[in-house]
């Protein structure tokens, strides 16, 4: 490169730098690489020599570029032992994929830059947040295991694990504020989202203690689990991507967290909200608060537990269209609901609202329910030959074990005898493959209301990806606040999970799983060769989706500590 000087015909000095090379035919070329403007312009502004001051420039870029072209040369003694007390014999590269997604999409380090004057701890709260969030998304573990590893994060974290701890309390302190400017700079980054459908499910994580404290409650665990559990409300848009998440104690009862949520998430003034949710969710207050904020609802209904009247209606077959094939049916109707609301004058009164009743049937659906009832079938037969069938049906193991008070072989009244209950597995037999639908949107077709309802596979997903793969659960934080505000940390990298995941998508064409994006970002990792430079040895297809996504090369062999340096800086300017 080097600088050319082109005299105006007003007599001005104009300045661009230009790069030389050989065209296909070996004939010498020029090419310019940057238009820099007039010479007087430059002393106005106070350069008082421009011609040498770009001669300068171009000098060393050219330096530069020799430096990143030329072959990198390490000597190592062949008898050279590797150090065992070397913390930073590697670095995390994927860890800038990571941080770019938590500066310019969600736009957390503004978020902290902007409140550093008004902060009155000794620490940056943002280092400790990308590290654990970081090693969250990477190869989850506890706050101290992060710290631990923290040498292998490609920027210095000058904090002590006391800090960590203490950052843990300075987050849960912002965790509304921090929700709601992560949803606002994925707006001003990726443009409105879609938040006309909202999904909403509960989840819960049990914890190892056996005391209660007030938020690690006893209650109905998902995984049957006796210990005290947290509760976790999680909204998702209508593209999947995480909007906002409630925490709950223990015994607070599924039903009873949609409100509640809804009123720390908002909803948008003017805007027609449809919030979609299984059968668990489908209760009067959950509908009427719906309908009362002119939004609505889509909710799965119960068919073994409903009345009579819509039993008979889903059982029937008039009214239903089958497909071609046979493999589904469907039929709908015109309905009213009733809920109770409450006055001014604090009565409930009764109110009946209009709704769409949608029933389906699939062919897959009813294969897969007699799969799991044969397991029960099975359960309960085994209770029933080892002689445990009260304890197993206690436990509802074996749910079609019947307890009768006459001995069948005796006849003896009053001694209790366990049988298989056929009544009930012919009972159950019915239902297989039916389903039921009940919404506030008596316009939307069935077809669009049961696409809408199969979007909850979207939040179940999102639930065993926090549990599996970020790794949500063993807690390693005993305070309410430390482990509100590890739930946050854990909502943080699912968010970006799911958006890294669906930028891969946009460019190839099909959404990687959470684990092999986990897979791809834990393995970018550099071995030190020397003092100055890193050896990768591990690139695929995601890698470099998942770097060009926030702009940066993970494509090179050897880098430097300066490039790495350049990497990690690169990720923290905003997005073009």
């Amino acid at each position: 490169m080097y600088l050319r000087k082109s005299k105006k015909k007003n007599g001005r000095v104009y300045l661009t730098i230009v790069e030389g090379y050989r065209d296909e035919r070996g004939k010498n070329m020029s090419r310019t690489i940057e238009s820099l403007g007039y010479v007087d312009d430059f002393q106005r502004q106070g350069i008082s020599d421009p011609i040498a001051h770009f001669t300068e420039e171009c000098a060393r870029r050219n330096e530069r570029r020799r430096s990143e072209t030329a072959p990198v040369i390490v000597k190592i003694p062949p008898r050279q032992k590797i150090d065992k007390r070397d913390s930073e014999a590697q670095i995390e590269l994927g860890a800038a994929v990571v941080d770019g997604y938590l500066n310019r999409d969600l736009g957390l380090l503004d978020f902290f830059e902007r409140r550093r004057t008004a902060r009155k701890v000794s620490f940056d709260p943002y280092r400790v947040l990308e590290l654990l969030v970081w090693d969250r998304t990477a190869h989850p573990s506890s706050k101290k295991g992060a710290w631990e590893r923290r040498g292998l994060f490609p920027r210095k974290c000058p904090f002590s694990l006391d800090d960590t701890y203490r950052a843990l309390t300075y987050l849960e302190e912002r965790a509304r504020e921090l929700v709601l400017h992560m949803n606002e700079s994925i707006e001003r980054a990726r443009g409105p989202r879609d938040a006309t459908r909202l999904y909403y499910d509960v989840t819960n994580y049990y914890f190892e203690v056996e005391d209660e404290d007030g938020f690690r409650m006893h209650g109905v665990s998902k995984e049957n689990r006796r210990s005290p559990i947290v509760q976790m409300g999680l909204f998702l848009d209508a593209d999947g991507i995480p909007l906002d998440y409630a925490l709950f104690p223990g015994n607070v009862p599924d039903v009873s967290t949609l409100v509640p949520a809804m009123d720390e998430a908002g909803m948008r003034d003017g805007e027609h909200v449809v919030v979609v949710a299984d059968k668990g969710l489908n209760a009067s207050a959950n509908i009427a608060r719906c309908v009362l904020d002119r939004n609505g609802f889509i909710f799965s209904q119960s068919v073994r537990g409903a009345d009579a009247g819509l039993k008979g209606w889903v059982l029937s077959e008039r009214g239903y269209a089958p497909n071609e094939g046979g493999t589904y049916k469907i039929k709908s109707r015109q309905a009213e609901k009733a809920v109770y609301v409450t006055g001014a004058d604090g009565r409930r009164r009764q109110v009946k609202i209009p709704v769409k009743q949608v029933a389906f049937w699939s062919r897959d659906f009813a294969l897969r329910s007699q799969h799991e009832r044969a397991k029960v079938i099975e359960k309960s037969l085994r209770s029933l030959e080892r002689g445990d069938a009260g304890r197993a049906f206690a436990r509802s193991s074996a749910r079609y074990a019947k307890a009768t008070p006459v001995d069948p072989e005796t006849g003896e009244v009053g001694k209790l005898a366990w049988t298989l209950d056929e009544a009930a597995i012919a009972q159950d037999a019915r239902y297989d493959g039916y389903y039921c639908i009940i919404t506030s949107e008596v316009d939307m077709g069935d077809g669009e209301i049961i696409d809408a309802y199969r979007g909850l596979w979207r939040i179940e997903e999102s639930f065993r990806v926090i549990k599996g793969d970020l790794g949500a659960r063993p807690v390693f934080c005993s305070t309410e606040a430390h482990i509100k505000a590890h739930f946050l940390i854990c909502y943080m990298a699912l968010v970006v999970m799911r958006l890294m995941q669906k930028d891969a998508e946009r460019t190839v064409g099909s959404r990687p799983s959470a684990t092999a994006v986990q897979t791809a970002l834990s393995n970018i990792v550099g071995h030190r060769l020397d003092e100055n430079h890193w050896l990768f040895d591990y690139r695929t297809d995601l890698t470099d989706t998942l770097g060009e996504a926030v702009g940066v090369d993970l494509t090179r062999r050897v880098l430097s500590k300066g490039q790495v340096r350049d990497i990690m800086a690169s990720v923290r300017k905003t997005r073009s």
